[in-house]
């Protein structure tokens, strides 16, 4: 077969390709990277990228990309999807998997869906292959995870930091943009914890010169393909081209908004309070979640965590091991410890019950200890993150260090980046059946 034309993005692959096949090279024409342009063009539009993708104020957004193949990050590193979820605290970071088609299309829908149920679950970000929502969520992004596939060069590009979680050498061409990358972006290690890897490559990749370059390669004809495809295409046809510029256009904003699954029962969270004392009495604590499912073997980043389960977990291993238990919004009035009595019979592990406010409409919640008082948890600045679970991990982690005697305000934090919010933690004081 002879072509009539051989499209390149960059002049380095003609010089590649020279030494390759030199008789190609007259059908070669350099026209630059249409989906590199639509990237760039769509970086104004970041934050309206991000609220549609989920992402909170104060969040981060990690982007997992994966080609296809048994050697891609899906096929050949996917404990990091599981890592990410894992070792990433819950309300700090957004993750977003960005799977190649030519894998949906081979495994199916259905295949993919299931694998990867278990992440989604835990809070993993599905864009499905008819959407370029991927390429919103990369433009979006703080940071990206990826294996050999063009994405993490586009990641690049944008200089955005990155890690490898997989790379087959054995399909990348030598001397290739993506070849160098694999020299260049550090692999994702076991034994280290994985937000001091991504902390690494944030403070070290920006301004990284090589990177640039590598970066540099992916068109020599920044934000000129359309026009330089069109021109080419209606040259084929002998066609003159149409009179209006040919011009890309950026990523549209997902049209569905990619919120967490909402299941009726919140999903089991290891939790970790790390105080700092600000002298005069104040305090501050910040609280952070890891999905209890996707824990593992490495517990590093966990020290010292309790285990907070709802009422109805189906997976009962978690509420027998609960150190808190969520309890249903209460009825209207209905003291705390009478809800919480028959959960403390139920489930003889957990030293606190948690009952969220009846309406359920703010973060506050009442809170019963096994062997000591009825307590209330209320916020004060409520934020976004200000939840019955982080109010009762909050309360319990400071009854755990004052004593269960202790009343008071504490500043609670649910992250470095993530605004603060006061906890009024009060006991609840009801007169005797005699008035008294």
């Amino acid at each position: 077969m002879i072509p009539s034309a051989i499209v390149l993005s960059h002049d380095e692959q003609r010089e590649r390709l020279r030494d390759g096949c030199p008789d190609a090279v007259a059908f070669a024409t350099v026209v630059g990277d249409p989906c590199a342009d639509q990237l760039r063009a769509s970086t104004p539009f970041r934050d309206a990228y991000r609220t549609a993708l989920g992402v909170r104020p104060g969040q981060k957004l990690l982007v997992l990309t994966s080609t296809w193949g048994r050697r891609s990050l899906l096929g050949h590193g996917g404990d990091t999807v599981r890592r990410a979820l894992a070792e990433l605290p819950r309300d700090e970071y957004r993750v977003v998997a960005a799977v190649h088609p030519n894998a949906w299309h081979g495994h199916g829908g259905w295949q993919v869906h299931t694998w990867l149920a278990p992440f989604v679950r835990a809070g993993l970000v599905l864009p499905v292959p008819e959407t370029d929502t991927w390429k919103a969520a990369l433009t979006a992004a703080d940071a990206f995870i990826g294996d050999h596939g063009s994405v993490t060069l586009y990641g690049v590009a944008l200089g955005l930091p990155g890690l490898l979680g997989a790379f087959d050498d054995g399909v990348v061409a030598p001397g290739s943009p993506m070849a160098l990358l694999g020299g260049l972006l550090p692999r994702v290690t076991a034994g280290r914890p994985l937000a001091g890897q991504l902390a690494d490559a944030a403070a070290t990749q920006p301004g990284d010169a090589r990177l640039a370059e590598v970066g540099g390669l992916v068109t020599s004809r920044p934000m000129r393909s359309m026009a330089l495809l069109r021109g080419l295409f209606y040259e084929h046809l002998g066609l003159p081209e149409p009179a209006d510029p040919a011009v890309v256009r950026p990523v549209a904003v997902p049209r569905r908004p990619h919120d967490r699954r909402r299941d009726p029962a919140p999903p089991p969270v290891f939790v970790t309070a790390h105080f700092e004392e600000q002298g005069g009495g104040a305090a501050t604590v910040t609280v952070r979640h890891y999905p209890a499912a996707m824990q593992g073997a490495e517990a590093g980043h966990l020290p010292d965590p309790h285990l907070v389960a709802a009422e109805g977990e189906p997976d009962a291993r978690w509420l027998h091991t609960a150190d808190i238990v969520l309890a249903r919004p209460a009825a209207t009035g209905r003291p705390t410890r009478d809800v919480a009595g028959p959960l403390f019979d139920r489930y003889p592990g957990c030293g606190a019950v948690a009952v969220p406010d009846p309406a359920g409409l703010t973060g506050d919640c009442g809170l019963a200890l096994r062997d000591g008082p009825e307590l209330t948890a209320r916020w004060r600045d409520a934020q976004w993150w200000t939840t019955p679970q982080t109010a009762a991990a909050a309360a319990h982690a400071c009854l755990s260090r004052f004593g269960p005697a202790w009343e008071g305000e504490i500043t609670v934090r649910a992250g470095e980046d993530l605004p603060p919010a006061v906890l009024t933690v009060a006991a609840v004081r009801r007169p005797s059946p005699s008035g008294d």
